[in-house]
């Protein structure tokens, strides 16, 4: 873990839909873990947590969907970005491990790229599962067939793969005999909270990568909070029982004052 700023150079963009853009950086984060996050500094608008991509160079997605993003996005090559990290707590492989089931929502798929490619490493087989609003939110699709890996589409209007959710398709994939040592999310928290409930449900272990309004990264402030776990420090990446027992996991969060905000 850094605390330290580190300034780099955006090497290249690449645009993966109409919102989210990946930013390449003229730098390596060697000891960077799937799942840990960077805080992405930016003047006058404070700093925001951003899921790396890719450790080696550094790959950052970013959803343009405040000022924060819409400012980030609006840099151009050869424009410079600060941050400090990684931190938090990443994904890990139990020994043994043959076969994962990855399930990503949203632009939460970025991160398990970065898992994906771990799991390669160590010949472990992972299958990908993208849920997606409809056909245009879908993200990363060519990366991961890309390097082999089995990629299912579930998108909520039917427009590409299972018409249906990600959870849907994951027990889908279960009633057909598909046998998975862990499930891995990452994507919106009802998504991640339903996707443990089926794991648990068949008796299978499961890690959720959460994701919470953050104002310091280093578990001081407290804006994190997810009712008994700081997500910055004690995650963001936690397994889905202990996720599951959190008073406001799937129910609520917090807005930038604290207020309880319903999903």
């Amino acid at each position: 873990m850094s605390s330290y700023y580190t300034t780099a150079k955006i090497k290249k963009i690449r645009k993966e839909n109409y919102r989210v853009n990946t930013i390449e950086l003229d730098c390596s984060l060697e000891n960077a873990q799937a799942g840990q996050f960077v805080m992405l500094w930016f003047p006058r608008l404070n700093e925001k947590p951003m899921c790396v991509v890719r450790a080696s160079p550094l790959w950052l997605s970013v959803a343009a969907v405040g000022d924060f993003t819409n400012a980030v996005d609006d840099l151009k090559e050869g424009d410079v970005l600060s941050f400090r990290g990684p931190l938090g707590k990443g994904f890990w492989f139990d020994k043994g491990a043959k076969s994962i089931l990855l399930v990503g929502g949203g632009y939460g798929v970025a991160a398990l790229n970065f898992l994906a490619n771990e799991a390669l490493k160590k010949k472990i087989k992972p299958v990908m599962v993208i849920g997606a609003r409809k056909k245009e939110d879908i993200i990363f699709k060519k990366d991961f067939e890309a390097n082999g890996i089995e990629t299912l589409i579930a998108t909520d209007d039917g427009g590409e793969g299972f018409k249906g959710r990600a959870h849907e398709l994951a027990e889908k994939l279960l009633a057909e005999g598909r046998k998975f040592d862990c499930f891995y999310a990452c994507g919106p928290e009802k998504m991640m909270q339903a996707v443990a409930r089926v794991a648990e449900k068949n008796g299978i272990e499961s890690q959720l990568a959460l994701e919470r309004y953050m104002g310091c990264g280093l578990g001081i402030c407290g804006k994190c909070d997810a009712g008994g776990e700081l997500v910055c420090k004690d995650g963001p990446v936690m397994t889905g029982e202990r996720a599951l027992k959190l008073a406001e996991f799937g129910i609520c969060h917090r807005d930038t004052m604290g207020h309880k905000v319903k999903w």
